[in-house]
């Protein structure tokens, strides 16, 4: 199986294996409703089905030792990946925000674009594969190696450029700035260019 549901008792890992990023992250986040978070707060609920690399252990709750947030390095990645299920872009619902900023500190990853995942037994699949075959190699990557790495890179489905998932090393290590350097509503005039980019370059509906 290039993704076994179960993970191997152990890792091997390389310094080519770990990636340091020190540049802009974007994603895009909620600010109403029964899942709004901050822009700097990851998600401690979970895992959620559906999310690909969410290392919360089962059963699916609050976990306040353990967190995820998704992100990606451009704006055309973090709202592909957001919207793709319908491939349209509601701008008004759920006080959509888009937001990017650079990390108060380099981020160590462990990058999943090399060979790690076959040396360890899986395979560059792992990035497409079954998301409860994911989220358990999440779990795995965080409790093994959480003391050393604040989360993965990986590449997204929908653009193929860079997603980077962060654990919760990024709040035990405040990785996070004072300020972003962009923050808007999608809804907001300001966010027109990159949501009309979007609808340009992924075939995306704005509404």
């Amino acid at each position: 199986m290039k993704v076994p549901a179960t993970p191997p008792g152990s890792f091997t890992v390389e310094a080519a294996d770990r990636r340091v990023h020190s540049g802009l992250l974007w994603r895009v986040y909620r600010t109403e409703g029964a899942h709004a978070l901050d822009w700097d707060r990851l998600r401690h609920h979970g895992p959620v089905p559906g999310q690909r690399w969410d290392p919360h252990p089962l059963p699916r709750g609050d976990h306040a030792d353990v967190g995820v947030m998704y992100t990606a390095v451009g704006a055309l990645t973090a709202l592909g990946e957001v919207y793709q299920d319908r491939r349209a872009i509601t701008r008004d619902q759920g006080g959509a925000t888009l937001v990017a900023w650079v990390p108060s500190r380099p981020l160590t990853l462990l990058d999943l674009t090399t060979t790690w995942p076959v040396r360890n037994g899986a395979s560059a699949s792992i990035m497409m594969g079954p998301k409860r075959h994911t989220q358990a190699w999440a779990r795995a990557v965080d409790q093994r190696l959480g003391d050393d790495v604040d989360g993965l890179y990986t590449l997204s489905s929908i653009t193929g450029e860079p997603v980077i998932t962060l654990f919760s090393r990024t709040e035990r290590f405040p990785a996070f700035p004072p300020r972003p350097r962009f923050h808007a509503l999608l809804s907001d005039a300001i966010a027109d260019p990159i949501v009309q980019l979007a609808v340009e370059e992924l075939g995306y509906t704005s509404l």
